[in-house]
């Protein structure tokens, strides 16, 4: 893309080829409302889907992903997405110890907080080609980057606007009023924090 901006047709010298996702394993990192919704997406590419959850989800809910150790995850995925909230367990619960446990080549996609991910570890990692390319909607230290990210060409970055369409606002918009309205009537909610469930 920027080749092309510069009116350099595939680039000079071209770039490294790509890989299609079909028959990859896209390994799913907190299987809430977002993973599930994903792994519809990645099966249409014609992607394996692995996940790790905090409690394995029932077969309908599932829908026919894998549930698989944290360490299988890291370990048999072409692909990981992190898809899990930010908490005293979650916290850079992708290090160095976790990166050496993968393929290498892996992409990994972050979309949940930034935090999640300990970004030095991600920027020795990308370096040394373990990990072959990022896609990063979220990071530590918003709206601050860390350099390492930024002049990597293999790293996708994207200002923490993942939700930023029309129809995700209108949707959000919608949930929230909803909840407020069952809170009201009914004492409950359409979507507890699990960490809240029992207040």
């Amino acid at each position: 893309m920027l080749a092309l901006r510069e009116g350099k047709w595939r680039g000079q010298p071209a770039p490294i080829l790509g890989h299609d996702p079909e028959g990859k394993v896209l390994g799913i990192l907190g299987m809430g409302g977002i993973g599930r919704n994903l792994k519809k997406k990645a099966e249409a590419f014609g992607m394996r889907v692995i996940y790790y959850n905090r409690r394995q989800l029932t077969e309908e809910l599932a829908g026919g992903a894998e549930y698989v150790t944290f360490d299988e995850l890291l370990a048999k995925s072409d692909v990981i997405s992190l898809n899990l909230p930010l908490n005293k367990n979650t916290h850079h619960i992708i290090g160095k110890p976790e990166f050496d446990k993968m393929k290498d080549g892996v992409v990994i996609v972050n979309t949940a907080r930034g935090a999640v991910i300990d970004e030095a570890a991600l920027v020795d990692a990308l370096d040394s080609g373990k990990v072959y390319s990022a896609g990063l909607d979220v990071f530590e230290e918003e709206p601050k980057i860390h350099p390492g990210l930024v002049r990597n060409p293999n790293v996708l970055l994207v200002p923490h606007m993942g939700t930023w369409t029309v129809e995700t606002q209108t949707a959000m918009e919608e949930w929230a009023i909803e909840n407020v309205r069952l809170a009201l009537e009914a004492g409950k909610l359409k979507s507890p924090v699990p960490e809240q469930a029992d207040l």
